[in-house]
């Protein structure tokens, strides 16, 4: 490429070092400057480069510098503040749905707006165990294919499998393609779900999209379904708990009063509470499965379900299930 190409793009490349190199605490001298550019076949003047701070303040990159001798330069805008960069670098270190290689590369990119003097600030360790993390490398890339398929309002088709005690892939519907209208993706337990209308099954149902498999948005508009068009992904995270399906219904439960504080954590404040002899008691929709029992029972005698009776009894059939586990 000849330097007068070259010269096209020297404001690119002048931002680029200035955001690579300089910080807070850290700038460049004007020959420096001249210096990096050179590196580029880019011919600079010192009058020029005064000129071309100017255009980067006129494009929102103001440049100041440090008080030093010969004046050192440094760019006053970051796309990240490094504490928000260490926060992300967390989140991506300790998530277990995406891979152990995938949240290295995600993590060196992220490293490119911490500059050079700000990378080592960047190596932390949060600590996952390996066998936490998933091994579905594609969990990635289908996120974004759900995505563009709740966007366009489009079917999507994918395979579902789960583990067998080989820790063996056992693909359901012996391999053959699930069809869903998609409803929304929903974050739990570190986790990723689809919530769907599976078109055979005829109901809406969670599948947890690491063990997803050839996602595929098709170009095929899903008809008017009531289930799909009334969900509300708010109400929907309120009622169930674990993302395990079941069926539901209006419960009342009563709680000790030092339990309010889990209970708006869990369902919001807008819920009713009603002052009792025992704390307090409120009503609300809910998706009775074995996890919303487990989640009952995990607060002891600090709470009861009221109502529906035929719920207490189930209950009740569920801890002696329980009980007979170790009664031998």
């Amino acid at each position: 490429m000849s330097k007068r190409e070259n010269q096209k793009h020297k404001l690119f490349r002048l931002l680029e070092i200035l955001m690579r190199q300089t910080d807070e605490e850290h700038g460049l001298s004007i020959n420096e400057i001249i210096s990096r550019l050179d590196k580029y076949g880019i011919s600079s003047e010192r009058k020029s480069i005064y000129s071309d701070f100017l255009t980067l303040e006129e494009l929102g990159f103001p440049v100041s510098h440090l008080p030093t001798r010969p004046p050192r330069y440094k760019l006053d805008y970051k796309i990240f503040e490094i504490a928000e960069l260490k926060m992300l670098v967390d989140a991506v270190q300790s998530s277990k749905f995406i891979t152990a290689k995938k949240s290295k590369e995600i993590i060196d990119k992220l490293a490119i707006f911490a500059g050079e003097h700000g990378k080592l600030e960047l190596s932390r360790q949060v600590y996952v165990e390996d066998k936490l993390k998933t091994d579905n490398k594609s969990s990635i890339y289908s996120i974004d294919a759900i995505h563009n398929a709740i966007n366009k309002k489009t079917k999507l088709t994918f395979k579902y499998f789960d583990y067998n005690y080989k820790k063996e892939k056992l693909f359901h519907k012996d391999g053959n393609l699930y069809t869903a209208y998609p409803c929304a993706l929903i974050w739990d337990d570190e986790k990723y779900y689809l919530v769907a209308y599976d078109e055979d099954a005829e109901r809406i149902k969670n599948f947890r999209v690491d063990k997803m498999q050839e996602v595929t948005s098709t170009d095929s508009l899903y008809p008017s379904v009531s289930e799909v068009e009334s969900f509300e992904p708010s109400q929907y995270s309120k009622k169930i708990f674990g993302m395990y399906g079941g069926t539901e219904q209006l419960v009342t439960i009563e709680c000790r009063e030092k339990l309010a504080g889990v209970m708006i954590d869990r369902f919001g404040t807008d819920i009713r509470f009603i002052k009792t002899d025992f704390g307090f008691r409120f009503t609300l929709r809910v998706m009775v499965s074995p996890t919303f029992f487990a989640w009952i029972l995990g607060f002891g005698a600090d709470i009861r379900i009221l109502s529906p009776l035929t719920l207490r009894e189930e209950l009740l059939a569920h801890v002696s299930l329980i009980t007979e586990n170790y009664s031998n």
